[in-house]
């Protein structure tokens, strides 16, 4: 497509898509680091103290030298099946399936993945699935996972009574460099957001009365369903952006289209 670069797109393995240049027209040897904006701006590494609006209003900011440039993004993994907030059917079930993908860069291999249902206090490694056997630091592309695992007593006991059970499915991947996945975003937040790799929560519910295997989708009424904090927004999402202040709880940013229209 033309917005992702066409005719022609530099691809570099292994590093983040911002270096891979689009509608490239021409190569050029430096021994200087380019000026353009997503070289020496866009995609910096700012400390977590670092803010837009302390910070970054005016450029450039006072410690620059302490903003490195990505080039390799860490160690990263996600479940996508089942879907954020879903409801699956559990009629008849003792055990739960779940899949999803893993990847580092700079080349380096997923060795493990660890995954849990109980949001992280317990962990055990999944099966991984990677049909193409790639070189020493080549290994550019995703290597899928699935568990098929049995659930906790707590969750069967609340099944066999008819209940419904809501579970917090997570996973942490461990590269060839052993690197893992922190288990939340606090110490490294960037202004830029970044390299954001922390363990990412997908909560499900568990339904006794559905057949087993069947998946509900269940969008939330005050937000998106996939977000990274594990099905919430830890500060009020509103239609336009972040209801940061009081200035701009008005307009595009109302929570919902009944609050705009009631301002109208």
């Amino acid at each position: 497509p033309r917005d992702h670069g066409y005719p022609v797109r530099l691809v570099i393995p292994g590093h983040v898509g911002a270096r891979q240049v689009k509608w490239l027209h021409k190569i050029k040897l430096s021994n200087t680091p380019s000026t353009k904006s997503y070289q020496c701006k866009s995609y910096l590494g700012f400390a977590p103290d670092i803010t837009f609006e302390k910070d970054l209003a005016n450029w450039p900011p006072a410690r620059l030298d302490q903003a490195p440039i990505i080039h390799e993004q860490p160690v990263t993994s996600f479940v996508c099946n089942p879907p954020q907030n879903a409801v699956i059917g559990m009629k008849g079930a003792t055990d739960f399936t779940f899949k999803g993908v893993s990847w580092s860069g700079g080349g380096r291999k997923i060795e493990r993945v660890d995954v849990s249902v109980d949001g992280g206090e317990s962990w055990t490694a999944s099966e991984l699935y990677k049909p193409i056997e790639q070189k020493y630091n080549h290994h550019w592309a995703w290597t899928q996972f699935s568990k098929t695992i049995a659930l906790p007593e707590d969750v069967k006991e609340k099944l066999k009574r008819g209940e419904k059970a809501e579970i917090d499915i997570t996973s942490k991947a461990l590269d060839s460099a052993f690197n893992v996945q922190p288990s939340v975003m606090a110490p490294y937040w960037n202004a830029r957001g970044i390299a954001i790799n922390h363990w990412y929560h997908v909560k499900v519910t568990l339904d006794p009365n559905l057949p087993k295997g069947e998946i509900v989708r269940r969008e939330p009424e005050d937000g998106f369903a996939n977000t990274p904090s594990g099905g919430h927004f830890d500060r009020k999402w509103a239609m336009g952006g972040w209801k940061l202040d009081p200035q701009h709880n008005s307009g595009l940013r109302e929570t919902t289209p009944s609050q705009v229209d009631k301002k109208e």
